[in-house]
């Protein structure tokens, strides 16, 4: 009896153990997921971050806010524009077979910069990579090339490869659509001329309809 009793004990052990396995794989392949809505359900008891079919976001359009550019700071110059970011979403990060991150492929577009300065977009299209990293909030990465000329002196590009964002949906950030923010990241100059080495880009654009994140 002592050894059937131990090994049900074992049974039930093992039992458990592939449950928290099973668990633990679900949740790490849950992905991330743009909605149109508060993708905070209620089910069984249990509020799952589950983005409704049908409500899942397949174009992103953001931009900075009035009033508050896009700055890149650097020892030579100042460089302050208006951002905008047209992009589709090529990958589904809920679905099984297309895990975390989501990836958004568009175009960047810099205007009304100041200081006779103009910015473009090169080698496009830019890419942004969103992780999922808590209830409405996310690591957003960026890859880009920014061509920038001032004043027939400054002529730089800045690579944008590794930016790293801090995405808020609605529900955490400030604004009613959410926002990404990036604080004085430092970006590197691919080439150019009366160049510094580096640059720092401070950033906060949003998108013009809320944008929760889920999974």
């Amino acid at each position: 009896m002592k050894a059937i009793k131990m090994l049900g004990l074992a049974a039930v052990a093992a039992l458990m153990a592939m449950a928290f396995i099973g668990s633990s794989s679900a949740m790490a392949n849950n992905g991330t997921a743009l909605c149109e809505i508060d993708p905070l359900m209620e089910e069984a008891g249990k509020h799952l971050d589950l983005c409704p079919e049908g409500f899942l976001v397949d174009h992103v359009h953001e931009e900075t806010l009035e009033g508050a550019k896009g700055k890149l700071l650097s020892s030579v110059l100042n460089i302050e524009c208006t951002v905008l970011f047209l992009g589709d979403v090529l990958t589904a990060g809920w679905l099984a077979t297309n895990p975390n991150p989501l990836v958004i492929s568009g175009k960047f577009t810099l205007s009304n910069c100041n200081s006779g300065c103009t910015a473009t977009e090169e080698n496009g299209p830019g890419e942004i990579k969103i992780v999922k990293e808590g209830h409405e909030l996310a690591k957003v990465t960026f890859k880009y090339l920014w061509h920038l000329v001032c004043s027939g002196f400054i002529n730089c590009r800045y690579t944008g490869t590794g930016l790293t964002g801090h995405g808020l949906g609605p529900l955490l950030s400030e604004l009613e659509t959410g926002d990404v923010l990036i604080a004085e990241q430092t970006i590197a100059k691919e080439s150019g001329t009366f160049c510094p080495s580096t640059a720092k880009l401070d950033l906060d654009f949003h998108p013009l309809e809320p944008v929760y994140i889920g999974s």
